[in-house]
C-alpha cells in the first residue's frame, strides 16, 4: 500500500519560534519541516541562498519577508509567509490585559502597520489614552527600536513592551523590561501551514498538467523533432505533413523555457521552424489551443495559448542561462570537493529544479543527463561520499529486479 510523500517545507525562522512551530506541525499530516534559523531578520536573504531542495518555502514573519522580498520575485518554487495582522495584535493585547492587568495606554508596541493597533482599539470602542505605537521597517535598526522602548521605560511612561522582533525581545529581557513578542495564534499558524502544504500540492498539480505542442519543420529533419521531444521529456506522433505533435507536461515545458533550451535549439537550426504549445483542461482543449497558437507563431519563434486563451511569447522573457551558473562560487567549491565538472553540477541543479519531487533515482538522473547508468552512478557515488546527496530509501520496480535506490540532494540549489 503506497503512502503519501510528505511535503518538504523549508522554514525561515527565529530560534525562539522554531520550537513552537515544531510542536504545532505535529498536528498536520504529511509535512516535513527543514529549518533555517536567523539571529536577525536581515539575515534572511543569505539564508535563502542556503536552502536545500524542498517543495515549498515558508517565512515565519512579515519582517523577514520584507528583507527577502527582492529575491522572492524570481524564487523558483512556491513560497508563503506568516503575515502579521489585526488578529495577532488583538490576541497579544488580550494576553497582556488578562495575564498582567496592564492598562493599554501603559504599553509600548512596535508593529508592521500602526493601523493594526488603531483598528483593534476602534473595534472595541476604546476611549482612553492611546498606547505608544512604533512602525517597524527594514530601514529601522533593531538597536534604535530597543532604545526607543528603553527610553519610555526609563521615563516611567510604560509598564510593558510588545515587539514584532525576537531580537528586540531578547534585548528587552536582558534589560529586565517586562515584554513579549506579538502572539500569532495557534489557529493562524496551523492554517498557514495547511495553506503552505496545499500550495505545494496545487503547484505540483499545475506542473503535471498535459501540454500539447505543435512543431512545424521540413519533413526531412526528423532529428530536430526528436531533439525537441527529448528536451521537453515528451512523446511525439506525426500530425500531418511537416507537422509533429508532442505531448508533455507544463512542468517540463516551463523548465525547458526557463533554461532557454528550446530557444537555443531554434537558433542553431539551419532551417526555419515554428513551435506552438497549448494548455487546456483536457487533451482535446490543449490540442485546439496549440493549433490556435500556431496561427500566431512567426518563423523561428514559440507561441503558447493557455487554458484562458491568453497568448504568451516566452522568447521575450530573459531567463538565467545555465552557463552563467557555472561562475557561481558555491558550484565551483562543490565541483572541486567532488571532482565533478561545474557543468555537471549545474546540470544536476537544473534537473532537480525541473522535477515535481525532490527525490529521484539513478535512472531519472541518467535520462536527464543523457549519459549511461554507470556514469550516473559514478557521479552519485562522488556526491554521496561528500554528503552532497543522501540516500532517502528504495523504490520498488514495476519489473522484476532489485529495488532502486532513491536519492535526495543535500546542498543549496536556489
Amino acid at each position: 500500500m503506497s503512502t503519501k510523500v510528505a511535503v518538504k517545507v523549508a522554514v525561515i525562522s527565529s530560534r525562539a519560534f522554531k520550537e513552537r512551530l515544531t510542536k504545532l506541525a505535529q498536528q498536520i499530516t504529511d509535512i516535513e519541516l527543514d529549518f533555517y534559523i536567523y539571529k536577525h531578520p536581515a539575515q534572511t536573504p543569505n539564508l535563502l541562498k542556503s536552502v536545500k531542495p524542498c517543495d515549498v518555502l515558508f517565512i515565519t514573519g512579515t519582517l523577514p519577508y520584507l528583507y527577502s522580498k527582492p529575491m522572492l520575485e524570481n524564487w523558483p518554487i512556491p513560497w508563503t509567509y506568516l503575515k502579521q495582522d489585526e488578529f495577532s495584535v488583538s490576541n497579544t493585547l488580550l494576553a497582556v490585559v488578562a495575564n498582567h492587568a496592564i492598562p493599554l495606554y501603559r504599553l509600548s508596541i512596535d508593529v508592521m502597520d500602526r493601523r493594526f493597533v488603531e483598528n483593534v482599539l476602534s473595534d472595541i470602542d476604546y476611549q482612553h489614552a492611546t498606547p505608544f505605537i512604533h512602525e517597524v521597517t527594514t530601514a529601522m535598526d533593531n538597536t534604535a527600536l530597543f532604545e526607543t522602548h528603553l527610553s519610555l521605560w526609563q521615563q516611567q511612561k510604560i509598564d510593558y513592551v510588545i515587539t514584532s522582533s525576537h531580537n528586540v525581545y531578547e534585548q528587552l529581557q536582558q534589560a529586565h523590561i517586562p515584554s513579549m513578542c506579538i502572539l500569532d495564534s495557534s489557529t493562524s499558524i496551523l492554517h498557514r501551514l495547511e495553506e503552505t502544504k496545499a500550495l505545494s500540492r496545487m503547484t505540483k498539480s499545475e506542473s503535471a498538467k498535459v501540454v500539447v505542442g505543435m512543431l512545424e519543420t521540413p519533413h526531412e529533419h526528423d532529428e530536430f523533432a526528436d531533439a525537441v521531444t527529448s528536451i521537453v521529456h515528451g512523446i511525439q506522433q506525426p500530425f500531418e505533413k511537416e507537422h509533429v505533435e508532442i505531448y508533455t507536461t507544463m512542468g517540463h515545458l516551463n523548465h525547458a523555457l526557463e533554461h532557454q533550451k528550446l530557444e537555443k535549439l531554434i537558433k542553431q537550426a539551419p532551417f526555419d521552424v515554428k513551435m506552438a504549445f497549448g494548455y487546456g483542461q483536457s487533451i482535446n482543449e490543449a490540442e485546439q489551443n496549440a493549433l490556435y497558437a500556431m496561427q500566431y507563431t512567426k518563423q523561428n519563434s514559440i507561441c503558447i495559448i493557455d487554458e484562458h486563451k491568453n497568448l504568451i511569447n516566452p522568447l521575450k522573457e530573459k531567463n538565467e542561462n545555465l552557463a552563467l551558473q557555472i561562475k557561481d562560487p558555491s558550484i565551483m567549491k562543490l565541483a572541486k570537493e567532488t571532482q565533478l565538472s561545474p557543468l555537471n553540477i549545474s546540470k544536476i541543479i537544473a534537473f532537480n529544479k525541473g522535477r515535481q519531487n525532490t527525490q529521484f533515482t539513478a535512472h531519472d538522473l541518467s535520462e536527464y543527463l543523457q549519459v549511461t547508468r554507470r556514469t550516473t552512478e559514478r557521479i552519485l557515488k562522488k556526491l554521496v561520499d561528500k554528503d552532497y546527496v543522501r540516500v532517502a530509501g528504495e523504490e520498488m520496480s514495476y519489473q522484476q529486479g532489485r529495488p532502486r535506490t532513491v536519492y535526495i540532494l543535500n546542498f543549496a540549489i536556489y
